[in-house]
């Protein structure tokens, strides 16, 4: 039997899993960096020990759909952050 890291994975948990690792080919610490989240909140939602708020259900979505676009957002958030 081969290694299948889907494994155990349901609903919200899955799809962040698929979304990450599959398509998008990130570790937790470099999607949770890209698009301005925590690594703590990723791995807890793909591992099911918390449950996704509709905010973190729109986030993912509009990554899945924009990548790219969610990514440049997140950078231009951080930096009216970082600019006061």
């Amino acid at each position: 039997m081969s290694f299948d890291p889907d494994r155990g994975k349901v609903g919200f948990a899955r799809d962040l899993f698929r979304l990450r690792f599959r398509k998008l080919k990130l570790s937790q610490r470099a999607f949770a960096a890209r698009y301005g989240l925590g690594f703590p909140a990723i791995r807890d939602l793909e591992q099911g020990v918390t449950k996704p708020t509709p905010a973190m259900r729109l986030i993912v979505a509009a990554i899945e759909r924009d990548p790219n676009g969610m990514a440049e957002a997140a950078r231009d958030a951080q930096a009216k952050v970082e600019n006061g």
